[in-house]
């Protein structure tokens, strides 16, 4: 097989991937972006977590990144950073007991919105985050898929729980539809990694649909009521003319609640 025929196979399954993602998840995200653009609207914040090796790469993604909202707060589990050690990341997601050491920087309190993202969605990490999460009162939306989640039999080293999974903990959930494994086969090319641009693609679909509710001034309260008009802010690229001034505004509205900034 050719690069070329390589490359078009890989782009193949992931698009299958992404309209799969679609088509199974309207109501969920349009649930989703409901919730982060009514916290957006009442200038809060909106964390984001993905605890696991892979899993925070597409938490990073979506931070400061331009035609996203501004008011994204990464929260970051260094402990399964990859750049902190391959296998020691796959150590600590699998071990219980450290969801409040993470969250212990974030000020996390009741009725935040808090995007968690997980690749097998079974690990004592992402579980105990949810249900940490949970206790303080935040609104856990869980991206994971449900295939990869029933696929890990019980007694695996990374199922904590017998039939604990984030899709079942989380409040709202969107799946990611990520076959077993991580991988797929495409013929002629084998084995293709697909969990990262899944877990992207959803979060950033949910967050251009919060900022489209955003944009059409559509935002209602818990209660129902709606807030007014309002649009989104988002973050410029620093590539365009502007760019660079649009987001010194927006960072010194955000800085002081935002350490990654």
């Amino acid at each position: 097989m050719t690069p070329s025929s390589l490359g078009a196979a890989y782009a193949g399954a992931v698009a299958e991937l992404h309209a799969g993602i679609v088509a199974a998840n309207a109501a969920a995200v349009a649930a989703a972006a409901s919730a982060v653009a009514g916290r957006l609207a009442e200038d809060r914040l909106v964390f984001v977590a993905g605890p696991g090796a892979h899993s925070q790469l597409a938490v990073q993604d979506v931070f400061c990144r331009p035609g996203l909202p501004a008011g994204l707060v990464p929260v970051i589990d260094r402990a399964t950073l990859l750049t902190e050690g391959a296998f020691r990341s796959t150590a600590h997601e699998r071990r219980p007991g450290r969801a409040e050491e993470i969250l212990a920087p974030y000020g996390i309190e009741r009725h935040d919105v808090v995007l968690l993202v997980n690749a097998s969605g079974v690990n004592a990490t992402v579980i105990d985050l949810a249900r940490a999460l949970q206790r303080r009162g935040a609104v856990v939306i869980g991206y994971s898929s449900v295939r990869a989640e029933e696929a890990i039999t019980e007694g695996h080293p990374a199922r904590w729980e017998p039939g604990v999974s984030l899709s079942r903990v989380a409040d709202m959930h969107v799946d990611t539809l990520v076959p077993p494994g991580d991988t797929a086969a495409v013929a002629g090319v084998g084995e293709v990694p697909l969990a990262t641009t899944a877990n992207a693609f959803a979060l950033t679909w949910t967050l251009l649909e919060a900022g489209a509710i955003l944009d059409a001034g559509a935002v209602h309260d818990a209660g129902g009521l709606d807030v007014g008009s309002t649009t989104a802010a988002r973050w410029a690229s620093s590539y365009r003319p502007g760019g660079d001034a649009r987001n010194a505004e927006l960072a010194l509205r955000y800085r002081d609640r935002v350490e990654a900034l």
